[in-house]
Formats: C-alpha cells, sequence, structure tokens
C-alpha cells in the first residue's frame, strides 16, 4: 500500500511538471500572429476543461495552507484512501461543449479574415511645397512718437493744430512772442558779459605774474615805491625844462609886442595916449604922406617883427618836440605800466583762490546763457514737425496766450511713415515665427505688406490667463489713409518648404508609438513611422520615413491592419 501511494504521489508530481514544460514550449512556437487566436482557444479549451473536471460535491479536492496543512515524506508510511469516484452533471457537460465551439467559431473567422484580400486606394508619394501661414489680429500703432516741449519760458503767440490733426514735415505747430524772446537773448548776453568782466578784473594778475616771479609781497611793494619816487623825479624835470622853455615864449611874446606894427614902443605909446584913434606911427623913421604924416613902419623894424615871430614859433616846437622830455616820457610811462603789471601781480597774490572761483563762474555763465540763446533762436522759428505724422496729445495748458515754462510739454506727434502693428502669439505658434517673415496686413479692408520685426524675449498671459509673447509687425508701405488704433488682420507666412514630401493630414496616424502612415509594400499593409515637419490644417510635411514612389494608403486608415493582404481597388 504504501508503494502504491509513493508511486501515485510521484506520478503527480510528474504530470505537473510536464504540464509546465508542455505550457512554456506552447508559448514559445505561436507566432506574434497567432496570438489572438490562441488566446480564444487556450480560454476556450480551459473552460470546457473546468467543467468536464468539475468534482461533486462529495468528492471535492482542497488545497490547504498553513499550520493545518500535513505533510507526507516519500519514505512514510503513511495509508491514503483510494480516490473517489467523480460523478459529472450532463448540464456542466452540454455548456462545455457549447463554449468549445464558440471558440472554434471565433478561431475560423480571425483566419478567414486574415487570409481575405482587402482592397485599398493608394496615392504615390511625390515631392511638392507647403506653406504654414498663421492668421492673428492686432492693433495698429506708430513705431515712433515724439513729444516736444518748451525750451525756454516764454509767452505762446499762436497754436496752429488741434488733436487728432494730420501734419506733414516742416509743418508750424506753434509759434512764441517775439518780444519776449527779443528781450531774454539781450538778457543772456549781457550776463555774459557781467561775467567777463568780473573775470577779467580778478584774473589779470595772473597774466602779470611774471612780472613779480621770486619776489615777495614787500619786494612788490618795495619796486612799487621806488617806481613811484623815479617817475617823480621825472615828472619834476620835464616840469623845470618846460617852465624854461614857456619862460622864454613869455620873453619873445614881449618883445614882440614892443615892436608891433606901429612902429611905437609900448613904452612911448602913452605919450600919445591922448584919445586920438588914428593910426599912431613913430616919426623917427619911417615914410611921409603928403600930409607929412607917417603912413607906414620903417624896413627895419618890419625885419625885427618877423625875426621875433619866427623865434617864437622855434621854441614853441621845442616845447613839444624836446628830445629830453620826450625821452623823460618815456621812460614814466615804462615806469607806469610796470607799475601797472605789478600792482596786478600784487592783487593775484593777495586773492588766491578767487581767480579760479572766478573762471568756474564765466565758464558756467557762458555755457547756460550761449545754451539759452541758441535755444531762443529756435524758438523764434516756431515749433516744427519732424515728420509726417498725426496729433495724438495736445494738453490744455498749449493755448494762445498762455506762458510756456521751460521743460513744459507742448504737443506730442505719432509717426505715420513709422506704422506697426502688435500682435500677441501663442507658444504653440512661437516656434513658427521668426523674425524677418513677411506678413500680408489687411487694415481698414485695404492691403499692405509688412515683416515681422521684433519678437519679445519674456511672455505674459492675456486676459484668459494664456501665456502669450508680444511681437510686433512693421508695415513696409504705409500711407495716409491708415488710422491709428485700429484692428488689423495679419496672415504671417510663418514656414514653407519647396521639394518635399507632403501629405494630407487625414493619412497620418498617431498612437503612444508617434506618428505613423500604412503603405502597401508586395501587397501587404505595412506600417511606417515617419517624422512630421511644417504641418498646416489640411498638409503635413514628411522629412523622415518615406521615399519618392512609396505608396500610402488613402482609404479606410482607421481599420487596416498591419501584415493583412491588400490589392489597390479597380486595377
Amino acid at each position: 500500500m504504501a508503494d502504491n501511494k509513493k508511486s501515485r504521489k510521484k506520478e503527480m508530481k510528474e504530470n505537473k511538471e510536464n504540464m509546465t514544460v508542455s505550457n512554456e514550449q506552447l508559448q514559445q512556437e505561436h507566432s506574434p500572429e497567432d496570438t489572438e487566436k490562441s488566446a480564444l482557444k487556450e480560454n476556450a479549451e480551459k473552460a470546457a476543461a473546468s467543467i468536464a473536471s468539475a468534482p461533486s460535491e462529495n468528492n471535492e479536492i482542497r488545497e490547504t495552507t498553513g499550520s493545518s496543512v500535513e505533510i507526507y515524506d516519500e519514505d512514510e508510511d503513511v495509508d491514503l484512501p483510494a480516490p473517489p469516484k467523480k460523478r459529472f452533471k450532463k448540464r456542466y457537460v452540454f455548456i462545455g461543449i457549447g463554449l468549445i465551439a464558440a471558440a472554434v467559431l471565433v478561431v475560423s473567422f480571425i483566419n478567414s479574415r486574415k487570409n481575405a484580400v482587402v482592397y485599398v486606394e493608394t496615392q504615390e508619394v511625390t515631392l511638392g511645397s507647403i506653406e504654414n501661414i498663421i492668421s492673428v489680429s492686432g492693433s495698429v500703432e506708430s513705431g515712433e512718437s515724439k513729444t516736444y516741449f518748451s525750451e525756454v519760458t516764454v509767452p505762446i503767440d499762436k497754436v496752429n493744430i488741434k488733436a487728432g490733426d494730420k501734419v506733414s514735415a516742416g509743418d508750424v505747430l506753434f509759434t512764441f512772442d517775439e518780444e519776449a524772446l527779443d528781450l531774454s537773448e539781450k538778457t543772456a548776453n549781457l550776463a555774459i558779459k557781467q561775467a567777463k568782466g568780473s573775470y577779467s578784473a580778478v584774473a589779470a594778475g595772473t597774466i602779470d605774474a611774471q612780472y613779480a616771479q621770486g619776489m615777495t609781497l614787500q619786494q612788490v611793494q618795495d619796486r612799487l615805491d621806488a617806481i613811484t619816487a623815479e617817475t617823480n623825479a621825472l615828472n619834476d624835470k620835464i616840469t623845470e625844462k618846460k617852465n624854461r622853455i614857456n619862460q622864454t615864449i613869455v620873453d619873445i611874446q614881449k618883445t614882440q609886442m614892443d615892436v608891433n606894427q606901429n612902429g611905437i614902443s609900448d613904452s612911448q605909446e602913452g605919450l600919445f595916449n591922448n584919445g586920438n584913434t588914428d593910426y599912431i606911427y613913430r616919426n623917427e623913421s619911417g615914410s611921409k604922406d603928403s600930409d607929412g604924416d607917417y603912413k607906414e613902419p620903417s624896413e627895419s623894424d618890419r625885419q625885427m617883427s618877423l625875426a621875433l615871430s619866427q623865434t617864437l614859433a622855434d621854441v614853441q616846437y621845442a616845447l613839444s618836440t624836446d628830445a629830453e622830455i620826450k625821452a623823460w616820457s618815456d621812460q614814466i610811462t615804462a615806469l607806469s605800466e610796470e607799475r601797472a603789471h605789478l600792482q596786478a601781480a600784487k592783487s593775484a597774490k593777495i586773492s588766491g583762490g578767487s581767480v579760479q572761483a572766478s573762471k568756474a563762474s564765466l565758464d558756467t555763465t557762458q555755457l547756460t546763457q550761449e545754451d539759452t540763446i541758441e535755444k531762443i533762436q529756435q524758438a523764434k522759428e516756431g515749433i516744427k514737425a519732424d515728420f509726417n505724422g498725426v496729433v495724438t496729445n495736445l494738453p490744455a495748458t498749449s493755448v494762445e496766450g498762455a506762458t510756456a515754462a521751460a521743460g513744459q510739454q507742448l504737443v506730442t506727434i505719432a509717426n505715420l511713415d513709422d506704422v506697426q502693428v502688435s500682435i500677441q502669439v501663442s507658444k504653440s505658434d512661437l516656434p513658427k515665427i521668426a523674425l524677418g517673415q513677411k506678413v500680408d496686413i489687411t487694415i481698414n479692408g485695404k492691403p499692405y505688406e509688412g515683416v515681422i520685426e521684433k519678437i519679445s524675449g519674456t511672455a505674459t498671459k492675456n486676459s484668459n490667463g494664456v501665456a502669450v509673447v508680444a511681437t510686433t509687425i512693421r508695415v513696409t508701405n504705409p500711407d495716409s489713409d491708415i488710422i491709428l488704433g485700429v484692428e488689423a488682420s495679419n496672415k504671417i507666412h510663418a514656414q514653407k518648404a519647396d521639394n518635399t514630401i507632403v501629405l494630407p493630414y487625414e493619412y497620418v496616424q498617431t498612437d503612444g508609438d508617434g506618428d505613423y502612415v500604412y503603405v502597401l509594400e508586395n501587397g501587404i499593409i505595412t506600417r511606417k513611422n515617419v517624422v512630421v515637419g511644417i504641418s498646416s490644417s489640411t498638409e503635413a510635411q514628411i522629412t523622415e520615413g518615406l521615399s519618392e514612389g512609396d505608396l500610402v494608403i488613402t482609404s479606410d486608415v482607421d481599420t487596416l491592419t498591419e501584415g493583412t493582404e491588400a490589392s489597390i481597388a479597380n486595377t
């Protein structure tokens, strides 16, 4: 009995190992194509086996684990009870037969489907062109805006514009009060002149410092005193000589008066001072008339009078041209110049840094006032527009008669020759755009041309919380019809490729492994993984995975099975 138990137990163990090996071999022998069929068949067989081996209620084999399990060694002498006789219910048999039949039908269907020929439509791969156009709206703006300010404080004379007016380059926008500008200009010039005078008075010593080089203030003062003494001595010499000459002149004039035209000396004229108004002649010389009276002086008296006149003239000339007097005068002049230089040098030594301060003050005054004068001269021409534009801001303070302070804002003009469109690009479109790409722009129904000029380096969120990137499109052909602030429609020619493989997007499928298409190769439906490049709403560029001449399946692509035999429809 013990031998029988051991034999049965060994047989059960060998059967279990054989079943494990058979299952492994069965799994290895099945090809990938038979996976679905094998699974269905195996499930059906298991269902049938479970029904066929179903134990009766009184004959159940239960597997237990835990401490209650009895373990038997092969060498133990244990009496095993004889296995009870199995009993089956008929209903389980019928159910098993039905399941087996169903499994057979499923396997047959799969085999028939795989072996059936599928008819498909195809398209031969050729080269073409594809372009991705991004449509986006934006706001029309000016690329340049200038605000004009008053350069000087002056009353406004005329205002020639209103908010919203279009202006041309060179148009006069404002004029200012001419009289006020003239007064401001004169004031600025006087300020410069005053600063120069102040500096000259202080800085004279620095120019004449060479005259006092190496000298102390006391030495300079001693020399000044010596110059004064020398000048006084020279002046005394000049005075003394001039006095002597002047005395000579007086003496000559007296002698000349003694010998005058009537030939009577002054000492004798008193003898004839008897009220006679007739011309008096000397009796001792001269000629007489018919009445016996002297009417003309004698020749000797005449010659003496002329000699005295000549002598007087010579002495007077000598007074103004005397060599000694001239030399002394030149010495006095030189001493006076030296004294002036030394006095200036002395002042410079005493004043110290005041010269530098005065020079700085002069420079500052010249810079500010000359700048003011230049601005005044520009203001006399009025405020002119620098470009063609539109007035976007005219403050209420910019009115005729009001005094514009220096730095006060007068008007703002937007340039109509530099127009741009501001757009927001989503993160999905951002990789598709680049600087320089052409853009078709429509403003108020009129077409314009443009290019992408700027792409912001940072993203912001729009009103919907979506991240967008600000992008600027420059209008390359603006005109006077453009109105700033309106909305513009833009079509960006983002990406373009020529001589490339292009397919309708509907032929491209996608799963967890990526993009792919089905092609017909040697009558078999074959999957080809592809890489999509440029894409539009209807087409896709295939950069990898296909070659010219490949037959891409275009019909029922959602229901195709790889490995199925297929033929081209209508061939």
